[in-house]
């Protein structure tokens, strides 16, 4: 392809900008100067809009017009062979390019609505070049006086980056100008480069910028032409420029890419394979591309296989100075030392992402001066920031920073700096445990033993958000801590993301998190840690159904708490047993174990514990129709919770709307219970939630209103499946399949109550199985079937 091309000035709109330059400098008007040539003001006005091609008699009459001296009376009438030289510059379109339908929406937008300058930026190798060579070609025709292409250099260590002087010979000699023309003074240069812009209509395309300085000083002096500039900074600071902040392309566009690079070698699924493993960077992709085309004979499970190994993912995206590491090499050598330590620091994050109290403890410095560090490497895209205060790194940026952590910090440097960050973690983890689970001893012990002289947490609602921001970093952290045979750590982190099970029901991550837990404490060999994480897990496998074995956790628990001296735990713990022979449909049992968790709590002293006990016996008594003894245990428990208890206080309430139903008042109830699921929401803790909506749902059933009832079994079986509770569950189906016989939708209610069967026989519920089957009889009946098999 030719750099550029010849054109005749007196055709066209080179000719158009002379003019109106020319009348502007004369201080005519369109119609004073047609009044001078004696031609008409419609042609000048057609002229200067480019709307006429005019004739050569009628630019001579305007260059008499205009008493123009004769070098600028031949350079508007166009002496015979004169020609001006229009650059043809742009790199080629890659034949791969595809997707991006946003960034180019976006930017031609910003054309329409009047954009001269439009800033691409983003980290290296997001495809900042290739999008804007893309725009300018689809552009070009609208700027018919050539388009110019300039690498600015500025993060290419290889090659220096050029003066703006240098910068501005090359333009205008890619204008036309010979070198014996062209200023020595930069001054003068700078004003010779604006005024040859000013009557241009050029797309200038200035790639790689250092800056947004770099960018201002060739910025021409009018809006006839376009500029489109890119860098790894931020180029925000270029007044009146539209702004383009360029991401790895949605999974999509990225597969799109690499579909339309391979051909037919590759399918969509190992597309996406693929593109994943290149943490969507356009750059990867197409080396990616480019090895498994060098190769024929390699499979696409060939490559995915190479580039699953972490250690050597890099490796296959090496290809010179145009490989992964060799750009990323490029923006990391112009980082200051101070943020090259944060970076490889950053890298050593076991999560996903980290705030500015963590950068702080990483980078052993205060917060306010950690988040100008951060910012500033967001600023040179090598961190990203997808909400406010949050930061992450990319996949492959943090296997570069992540080897050069290794190579240019020492092992106790790396230990050194995450152990500050999971002092972080832990001292705000347990003040948001201590925060939102109250009276429970281990969390107030940890707060105190962790304590970093850091602020604390206003309210229960701010330190569930701490949590819910940080839950699944707590969870990297308890892990990477003990790959790395951090017991201590390990255990704690462990156990202060258990202590919000009740308000994150992942038992996948709970179940994790506790063997974590156990295996630490084990490996300490510390009896009192052992403790405590057997009573966490015997709850987990309670809920997960498995009943035998949370039992024999919390068994063990109690007795090594007893021996611990730890007697009020200890009550709490047998509690817990109840109110899994509870969940089993054995209420006896479940009293029985009440009564001694009871007798061990009063024994202690601990009004809290006996509060808790007294409360968790309504249960089984409301079960057994000791309806009495049910209400006097709550006011007993009442008594002894602290006023500000709100969520024992709702559960009180929760008990007694049951003893409402119970005694024949549902009205009454569901007045209770609607009031209760309001507390629950506004606690958001979604096993209270899941409860009352049980209650509620049997206190419309028994009003007679089936249609609500359905409703909120419905919502009571949806609750119990996102929080993966079988006991709700087995419950809420049992109560939905006898809301729907009573609609008379009894095929519908036989499917609920065999559900509910079977969750019932396979954990053991004696009761639920029991319920479910007097469903089933009733169902049966009322579409005339079988009453019993």
């Amino acid at each position: 392809m030719s750099a550029y091309h010849v054109r005749m000035v007196d055709q066209g709109p080179e000719a158009a900008e002379t003019l109106r330059s020319f009348r502007l400098r004369a201080m005519l008007t369109q119609e004073e100067l047609a009044y001078k040539a004696g031609v008409s003001p419609r042609t000048v006005r057609g002229i200067e809009l480019g709307q006429v091609r005019p004739q050569p008699n009628t630019l001579r009459l305007l260059a008499a017009a205009l008493d123009l001296a004769p070098d600028a009376r031949a350079l508007l009438s166009g002496s015979p062979g004169r020609a001006v030289a229009v650059p043809r510059e742009l790199p080629r379109v890659l034949p791969a390019f595809a997707g991006r339908a946003g960034p180019l929406d976006e930017a031609f937008t910003a054309v329409e609505d009047g954009a001269s300058v439009i800033a691409i930026q983003g980290m290296a190798g997001v495809g900042k070049t290739a999008l804007a060579v893309r725009i300018a070609h689809d552009l070009a025709p609208r700027w018919p006086d050539g388009q110019l292409f300039v690498d600015l250099h500025g993060f290419t260590q290889a090659v220096p980056a050029p003066g703006p002087a240098s910068v501005l010979a090359r333009v205008l000699r890619g204008l036309g100008a010979t070198e014996q023309a062209l200023p020595s003074d930069v001054g003068e240069l700078t004003a010779r480069y604006r005024s040859v812009l000013a009557d241009r209509r050029v797309i200038l395309v200035l790639d790689n910028a250092a800056d947004a300085a770099q960018v201002e000083a060739l910025l021409p002096g009018t809006p006839n032409g376009l500029v489109l500039a890119t860098s790894r900074r931020d180029l925000s600071d270029l007044a009146g420029a539209y702004a383009i902040s360029l991401e790895p392309p949605q999974e999509d566009e990225a597969a799109a890419m690499l579909t339309a690079a391979l051909a037919d070698r590759i399918t969509a699924d190992e597309a996406a394979a693929i593109a994943d493993r290149c943490g969507r960077l356009p750059l990867a992709m197409g080396l990616a591309a480019a090895r498994l085309r060098s190769r024929p004979h390699w499979r696409v499970e060939d490559l995915l296989a190479r580039l699953t190994d972490d250690e050597r993912r890099l490796d296959e995206f090496d290809m010179g100075h145009r490989g992964v590491t060799a750009v990323l090499r490029s923006s990391y050598l112009e980082l200051a030392p101070e943020q090259r330590r944060l970076l490889r620091q950053l890298a050593l994050v076991p999560g996903a992402d980290v705030d500015a109290r963590a950068a702080a403890a990483l980078s052993e410095t205060d917060e306010q001066r950690a988040s100008a560090l951060i910012e500033s490497l967001v600023d040179v895209h090598l961190v990203e920031t997808r909400s406010p205060g949050r930061y992450r790194l990319h996949d492959l940026v943090r296997l570069f920073a992540s080897r050069l952590a290794n190579a240019e910090d020492t092992g106790r440097e790396r230990d050194e700096a995450l152990a500050r960050l999971y002092g972080v973690y832990l001292h705000f983890g347990y003040r948001a445990a201590a925060r939102t689970v109250q009276n429970v001893a281990r969390f107030d012990t940890g707060a105190a033993a962790h304590d970093l002289g850091l602020p604390g947490f206003a309210d229960r609602d701010a330190a569930l958000a701490w949590f819910r921001a940080e839950h699944a970093n707590l969870e990297s952290a308890a892990a990477a801590a003990a790959r790395a045979g951090h017991h201590d750590q390990a255990w704690h982190l462990a156990t202060v993301f258990n202590g919000f099970v009740s308000y994150h029901r992942d038992p996948a991550a709970h179940a994790a998190v506790n063997d974590i837990a156990l295996a630490g404490a084990r490996a300490l060999q510390d009896t009192w840690k052992l403790a405590y994480s057997l009573g966490d897990a015997g709850r987990r496998l309670g809920v997960e159904g498995r009943i035998g074995d949370g039992i024999a956790c919390l068994a063990e628990a109690v007795a090594l708490k007893r021996d611990l001296g730890e007697h009020g735990d200890a009550a709490l713990t047998l509690a817990n047993i109840g109110v899994l022979h509870r969940r089993s449909g054995r209420f006896a049992e479940a009293l029985a174990v009440y009564e001694e968790a009871l007798d061990l709590a009063a024994a202690t002293g601990d009004a809290v514990a006996v509060a808790t006990v007294l409360l968790n016996m309504a249960a089984p008594l409301i079960r057994l129709g000791r309806l009495d003894e049910a209400e006097r245990r709550l006011a007993e428990a009442e008594e002894r919770f602290a006023p500000g208890d709100d969520h024992n206080r709702n559960r009180i309430k929760v008990f007694r709307g049951n003893l409402l139903r119970e005694r024949g008042d549902a009205a009454g109830a569901a007045a209770v219970h609607a009031s209760c699921l309001d507390a629950c929401v506004r606690e958001g803790i979604r096993t209270g939630i899941t409860a009352t909506l049980l209650e509620l749902g049997e206190d419309l059933l028994a009003l007679g209103r089936g249609e609500d009832a359905v409703e909120r079994f419905e919502q009571a079986v949806a609750q119990s499946e996102e929080i993966a509770d079988h006991s709700y569950e087995r419950a809420a189906r049992n109560g939905l399949g006898r809301a729907l016989t009573a609609q008379g939708r009894t095929a519908e209610a036989v499917v609920q109550h065999e559900r509910a069967a079977a969750l019932a026989a396979a954990q053991d519920d004696a009761y639920e199985l029991a319920q479910a089957n007097r469903g089933l009889a009733q169902a049966r009946e009322g579409r005339g079937g079988p009453a019993a098999e």
